[in-house]
């Protein structure tokens, strides 16, 4: 049936398409099914320029394109992707192996297991657009809000991710000057990890402890050890064999250094996805933007953290 909203219609007029109303899933195997019957009546056009396919990549392309840069909790665990209602991951305690004279039996390796179970959470967020907004409004508002959804569902797991992490820290460090971060508070946080036998290779830090480093002389001096500039980014590409990175979501105070391939496990089990949303009564349109996912630590001595800076 052909939708009369006035804000749908704007909405369908500003990304030159119409919605179907159906998750995405279910729209790209429809769109699998037209594929097969274009390769049998040769309908390549019709396909290509069908509603779903328009609303897919126009609505997903906003909404990801401002979800990348802030889903940086994905850059400090492992993401597992899975269309499953739960996973168990295993996590084993490692053995120990022995010197075997020659000629002696082997001993036979008492390598542990236990496991995690993890069941994912619906997390979502539903961008409104009114026929007010977009009649008075002097920018792009339908991607602005698309854009500010895909933000906002990045932050969130990236929040949650990171807050996660700082509670289950198994190793810890109180900053040496407090409320600086310094160079050697990261050689004392990377040491408690390696003393555990995790390497890190991320740090992660909020803006107010960036500022600390990039003040850090033995940060200036990189140029020395052999490392680039620093000055004219404005960024500490590396330190100490780790990548740094910068986000808000990490509390100001607090750097944490993480093992990503043993910290912890990210399970997704949709991804950001969106449909169409309409409400006539009040005159609104908008898309809800949606996924179920679930984080949880594996390895608490992966992950050392640095306080008081």
């Amino acid at each position: 049936m052909r939708k009369s909203d006035l804000a749908v219609r704007r909405l369908e007029e500003k990304l030159n398409t119409t919605f179907s109303g159906k998750p995405i899933p279910l729209m790209q195997n429809e769109m699998r099914q037209k594929i097969g019957e274009f390769l049998r009546n040769n309908r390549l056009q019709e396909i290509l320029l069908s509603d779903a396919s328009q609303a897919t990549a126009k609505v997903l392309d906003v909404v990801w394109e401002a979800a990348k840069p802030n889903l940086v909790g994905r850059e400090i665990a492992v993401v597992i992707a899975q269309d499953a209602p739960s996973i168990k991951i295993p996590r084993a305690k490692l053995s120990k192996a022995y010197e075997v004279a020659e000629g002696a039996e082997i001993p036979v390796g008492t390598e542990d297991y236990d496991s995690v179970t993890l069941t994912p959470e619906k997390y979502g967020v539903r961008p409104l657009i009114s026929r007010e907004m977009v009649e008075d409004a002097e920018w792009d508002v339908i991607e602005y809000q698309l854009a500010e959804a895909g933000r906002a569902m990045a932050d969130l797991e990236t929040e949650t991710i990171v807050s996660k992490m700082i509670s289950d820290a198994g190793n810890s460090v109180a900053a040496t000057t407090s409320g600086t971060l310094a160079y050697g508070d990261v050689v004392n946080i990377l040491k408690e990890c390696l003393i555990d036998n995790f390497a890190p290779d991320v740090l992660v830090i909020h803006p107010s402890e960036l500022a600390d480093l990039l003040k850090d002389t033995s940060i200036q001096k990189a140029m020395e050890w052999g490392g680039p500039a620093v000055a004219p980014s404005g960024k500490v590409a590396s330190l100490l064999g780790m990548r740094v990175l910068v986000s808000t979501k990490v509390t100001s105070g607090t750097a944490i250094v993480v093992d990503s391939k043993h910290a912890g496990v990210l399970f997704v089990r949709r991804d950001i996805t969106a449909e169409d949303y309409e409400d006539p009564v009040k005159d609104l349109a908008g898309v809800s933007i949606t996924a179920r996912w679930a984080y949880t630590t594996l390895r608490a001595e992966a992950i050392g953290k640095i306080t008081g800076c």
